[in-house]
């Protein structure tokens, strides 16, 4: 793999400061793209973010072996042994039906009138959606328009879930790899940046960016794309890793979403609060959320050892997994910002 040239970016994208030192001399832990890597820290937003990084013209580079040029291996996917399964799968359309309007999945209606108490729990009400999609998963819009955008759709696994449940749905992707994995499932793709797409204003009811604001170069841009492209009445659902999560501040420089050098920005939840306030949204939830921490523990602890770990291939459970993930959980609960994601959602 050639280096990768890199540029200066000294200063905070959301309040103009010096960025501080955080971590210096870091790998690539996962993809192999050769030389050392800088993060910086504004004290003051308590944004993370990559510097020097990468040029636009060599950010092709980071991802050339990235785990989306291949389909999910098969232990990764729903086993078809499942205990239970038609009683799992009634309260799941009871709940997709009577609670986020799904009623064209089936014609018996009698359950579903009590979709919407059972959605009240969160646990049944996320068991609901499939592939712990949270609040990725939209209460559907009956219109021959409607439409559900994800940027950096990668292979398209999640747009081929919501096609299947009735949605129109585009993905836009600038890797190529990523591009055809996608469209051999029948899903439209942009294959470029939401910049080149050039989509025309006021035609989305839903817009995700799973994983993805972190790897933007220009994050505020984006978030100013997606409020012209949404519907009033619209949402737009952002994932990202939490830089003051528990596994942040156990793992520190061996923590797995540092990521250098895709990740260019690392937000918190008072940084992502910072970036929307300076967009044309006026109103929006952040959370953060456990959901990954088992996987995140895994990863930074063999990172920790200085173990070699392959992104293209999960690793084994590590001891104290267990015992991470209920505490991160317990943190989370309380109200405090530790969980491994932030959760943010923004209303048109």
């Amino acid at each position: 793999m050639d280096s990768v040239r890199m540029e200066p970016f000294p200063l905070c994208i959301l309040c103009g400061a010096q960025g501080e030192p955080l971590y210096g001399d870091l790998p690539d832990r996962l993809f192999g793209v050769p030389g050392f890597f800088q993060v910086k820290q504004c004290k003051a937003c308590r944004l993370v973010w990559l510097d020097p990084r990468p040029i636009p013209e060599d950010l092709p580079k980071c991802y050339e072996t990235y785990y989306t040029h291949s389909e999910i291996p098969t232990e990764e996917k729903e086993s078809p042994h499942r205990p239970c399964a038609s009683v799992r799968d009634a309260l799941r359309v009871a709940i997709l039906c009577g609670y986020f309007g799904y009623r064209h999945l089936h014609d018996w209606h009698v359950l579903c009138r009590f979709g919407p108490l059972m959605a009240k729990i969160p646990f049944l009400r996320y068991r609901a959606v499939y592939d712990d999609l949270r609040e990725r998963f939209p209460h559907y819009r009956k219109r021959p328009d409607n439409l559900l955008i994800d940027i950096g759709c990668g292979r398209g696994d999640y747009l081929k879930r919501m096609k299947d449940l009735g949605w129109n749905v585009l993905g836009i992707e600038p890797d190529t790899a990523s591009v055809a994995l996608a469209k051999k499932k029948g899903i439209p793709v942009v294959n470029g940046t939401l910049d080149e797409a050039r989509l025309p204003e006021d035609t989305a009811d839903q817009i995700t960016m799973q994983h993805v604001i972190e790897h933007l170069s220009n994050p505020a841009a984006a978030i100013h794309e997606c409020f012209r492209l949404l519907r009033k009445g619209g949402r737009l659902v952002i994932y990202t890793p939490n830089n003051e999560s528990l596994g942040s501040r156990v793992f520190q420089r061996s923590w797995l979403s540092l990521d250098p050098p895709r990740h260019l920005f690392v937000f918190s939840s008072r940084s992502m609060a910072s970036l929307l306030k300076k967009s044309s949204f006026r109103e929006w939830s952040i959370h953060t959320v456990p959901v990954s921490a088992a996987k995140i523990y895994d990863n930074s602890f063999l990172i920790s050892k200085y173990l070699k770990i392959d992104g293209n291939i999960p690793v084994l459970p590590q001891w104290g997994r267990t015992t991470f993930a209920a505490k991160e959980a317990l943190l989370c609960r309380l109200g405090m910002p530790y969980g491994e994601e932030i959760e943010a959602i923004a209303y048109r």
